[in-house]
């Protein structure tokens, strides 16, 4: 019964505050295919092979070797984000801190989990501090002759 009465206050809200409804509209877009994530992306994987690692299949890799790969994708994808990226937490508070949240928190910044129920402020522990870019320096992307967008391009030794 509580979502239903959170649905329906959210609706309300919505409908008539243009502001919280621009909050509820950017916490609800699907993320787009092209722009700067995609960029991020490919620095990942030119810097780091991210995209490489993941696509492995690790079953038949003993431990070591995994651990031995990790470290290089580390160090590789770390500097990637170090160069291109300012990152800082959303809260500059320690995992595990009591907090209140207010009726006016950003929802793309801030996700309650757990039982949220009756109204705000709800006071919780926190289990993530998240994370923002505060500023990025990203290079632009070589556009694809067709539509997709290429993350690393195929490398051939000649």
């Amino acid at each position: 019964m509580n979502r239903f009465l959170l649905s329906f206050r959210a609706f309300w809200d919505v409908l008539t505050d243009r502001e919280r409804a621009d909050r509820v509209a950017l916490a609800l877009e699907p993320p787009t295919a092209a722009g700067p994530d995609l960029r991020i992306l490919a620095l990942l994987q030119r810097d780091g092979r991210l995209i490489d690692f993941l696509q492995e299949d690790l079953e038949g890799f003993p431990d070591d070797q995994i651990g031995a790969a990790v470290r290089d994708i580390h160090r590789g994808c770390r500097k990637a984000l170090a160069e291109y990226l300012d990152i800082q937490p959303v809260l500059a508070r320690e995992e595990g801190d009591s907090l209140s949240v207010d009726a006016e928190f950003d929802p793309a910044a801030i996700r309650l989990l757990g039982n949220v129920s009756g109204n705000p402020p709800y006071q919780g522990t926190l289990k993530h501090h998240g994370w923002r870019v505060t500023a990025a320096r990203l290079p632009n992307i070589p556009a694809a002759r067709d539509e997709s967008t290429v993350l690393a391009p195929a490398e051939i030794e000649v």
